[in-house]
């Protein structure tokens, strides 16, 4: 599934008491706000009026008139201030949410990846349940780019981002992870599976040429695979092994796929290791 849909459910699986949590704070900081300007301008009022009356103590309607015309341009700065900061703060939320999606691939981008996957990993740590990450480069994206031209490169990397989402499962999280680098989480899968998982993959790429205006261009993928452990720290130590796997299978000559060894996912597990 492209994770882009799985960002957005993430988005909206917090609890009501978060969602409500965060409303009344919203709210609180405009009212602190309103409330900032006001006092600002009673201030500057009462002490236009307390010169006024030490003056002359007999002039009060001037006092009240010239507090409420320095009351005045203080509230209307305040509402200027505050209708800007709104402005601001849905800008910085729209923003957000286009920085969720890889632009050229409609998928989720590293951040956002990292984000779920994280809770992905953490939920399989908690409770000893399998999990897997793949790590999927382009072949030589590099190479069709300085021959071909950056279009027909994105147009590879976008055809590559299909066929890849088209093995995934609905709970699987696909992200751009960089470059020509795909990321793929892949919850309840153990190490074999992850394998199979990764196997179908490389063999989908592979599967046909890609059509490129008038030529056809053949394209490869490498991949890693790395499965959740008690070894790991923190889910940089997944993404370390997956990291070490790729490289592993790009120094196999691409094209194929490579995994780091088994290891216990729970402690006291004894698991058999291989290569």
């Amino acid at each position: 599934m492209v994770a882009s849909s799985e960002a957005r459910e993430t988005r909206d699986a917090h609890p009501g008491w978060v969602q409500t949590l965060t409303q009344w704070a919203s709210r609180a900081s405009l009212g602190s706000a309103w409330a900032f300007q006001i006092g600002v301008a009673f201030i500057v009022a009462m002490t236009v009026a307390t010169m006024l009356v030490w003056l002359d103590g007999s002039s009060w309607p001037v006092a009240i008139g010239a507090g409420a015309i320095a009351l005045l341009p203080a509230l209307v700065a305040g509402g200027a201030a505050l209708h800007l900061a709104r402005a601001l703060a849905q800008s910085s939320v729209q923003r957000e949410l286009l920085m969720v999606d890889d632009e050229l691939t409609g998928v989720c981008n590293r951040r956002q990846f990292l984000r779920l996957s994280e809770r992905e990993w953490s939920r399989c740590r908690r409770y000893g349940d399998d999990g897997a990450l793949l790590l999927i480069d382009a072949d030589h994206l590099r190479r069709i780019n300085d021959s071909m031209g950056q279009r027909c490169g994105d147009a590879i990397l976008l055809e590559v981002t299909r066929r890849v989402n088209a093995t995934l499962r609905q709970s699987d999280l696909l992200a751009r992870f960089g470059g020509a680098e795909l990321a793929v989480f892949l919850p309840h899968t153990d190490p074999l599976g992850a394998l199979d998982a990764a196997e179908r993959i490389r063999q989908q790429v592979a599967s046909a040429p890609f059509r490129w205006e008038n030529a056809h261009v053949v394209a490869t993928v490498s991949v890693g695979v790395a499965h959740v452990h008690m070894g790991q720290a923190s889910l940089d130590g997944l993404v370390q092994d997956a990291e070490s796997a790729l490289q592993a299978a790009k120094d196999a000559g691409r094209n194929c796929v490579r995994a780091t060894p088994i290891q216990p996912r729970r402690s006291g597990e004894t698991r058999s290791v291989t290569s």
